[in-house]
């Protein structure tokens, strides 16, 4: 007896040679398939990434905005102040002071990214941008529409910050009675 271990005969070589290709067909195939995953995660990696800086720049744009919040207060009563001002005293130069000071109040908001909500009257009511605080008779208007805007609203970017404050109007009386006729028929 010999002293060398029992192999098993030597397999065809073209065998050989197939089986190796075959293999090596299925390791560039997964190697593929590990280079797409790695592809797809890094570009996962890379959206969230500036999503978050994105989420992070808005975020602070509306803590801004809030922090501003208190000026809009003091341009109601600006604009308050000189809706009632008499014609007599509008040729004051203190009143030019304070119309400045108005002015760069506004420059402010607009510096921190703050613009006033367009709102006319005749405009639709839209929950999400007006308060409603009542309504008032005005023929001018249709019914449930913006007849007066009470206070201004403001908006950062497309949120609103400050809905505007407004009053419908009221379907006229003889108006309403049809209405109610059409509803209980």
């Amino acid at each position: 007896m010999s002293d060398e271990p029992i192999t098993a005969p030597e397999a065809d070589p073209a065998e050989r040679i197939s089986t190796l290709e075959a293999e090596l067909a299925r390791e560039r195939e997964a190697a593929s398939e590990y280079m797409r995953k790695w592809q797809l995660s890094q570009a996962d990696f890379a959206n969230f990434r500036r999503r978050t800086e994105q989420g992070g720049a808005r975020q602070m744009r509306l803590e801004v905005a809030r922090a501003m919040g208190p000026v809009l207060a003091a341009l109601d009563t600006f604009e308050r102040a000189f809706q009632t001002l008499p014609v007599t005293l509008r040729a004051l130069s203190w009143i030019d002071g304070m119309s400045l000071i108005h002015m760069q109040l506004h420059a402010a908001l607009e510096a921190a990214g703050i613009r006033e909500m367009e709102t006319l009257p005749g405009d639709a009511f839209d929950p999400a941008r007006h308060e409603s605080i009542g309504e008032v008779d005005a023929a001018d208007v249709t019914p449930g529409h913006v007849a007066v805007v009470a206070q201004r609203g403001y908006l950062v970017e497309a949120d609103v910050l400050r809905p505007a404050l407004v009053q419908l109007a009221r379907a006229a009386p003889a108006q309403a009675v049809k209405e109610d006729a059409v509803e209980n028929s």
